[in-house]
């Protein structure tokens, strides 16, 4: 399953458990759905950037998506539509790390370009990973 959402308290009520940052949102997200591979993936960019960003394979300036889950397998299948669709895969660990992509931090948005251009900004591999060792809680 892929995970493209977000928590946000104001939109969707308190969640204890999201506000305590005990869970990620993807891992309550896994709770509500036993059984299912999650992963956590398009959150982070514009449906804009999404669609004007997309690159053939071996593109100087394709763009990468970071991706967390708990299932090497679903993982793999991810990374495999991805790059069906003109971009990378940044894996970057699990459902506990997935905050990493969430609202607020380095990677949400920002590597991607403003909103207001809606052609974007190509972000690769070396950005995106960047953004997400940059996270903090």
């Amino acid at each position: 399953m892929l995970d493209t959402g977000n928590y946000y308290a104001q939109r969707d009520g308190q969640l204890a458990e999201l506000d305590d940052k005990s869970l990620t949102s993807s891992e309550y997200l896994r709770r509500q759905l036993p059984g299912a591979e999650v992963v956590k993936v398009f959150n982070n960019i514009f449906f804009k950037h999404l669609l004007n960003l997309a690159r053939p394979a071996g593109a100087a300036d394709r763009s990468a998506l970071p991706i967390a889950g708990d299932s090497v397998a679903g993982k793999q299948a991810v990374t495999g539509f991805l790059a069906s669709i003109g971009y990378d895969a940044l894996d970057y660990g699990p459902l506990a790390e997935s905050w990493r992509q969430e609202p607020g931090q380095p990677v949400y948005g920002t590597p991607y370009g403003p909103f207001e251009d809606e052609k974007g900004t190509p972000a690769g591999t070396d950005v995106i990973r960047a953004a997400i060792e940059a996270a903090a809680r």
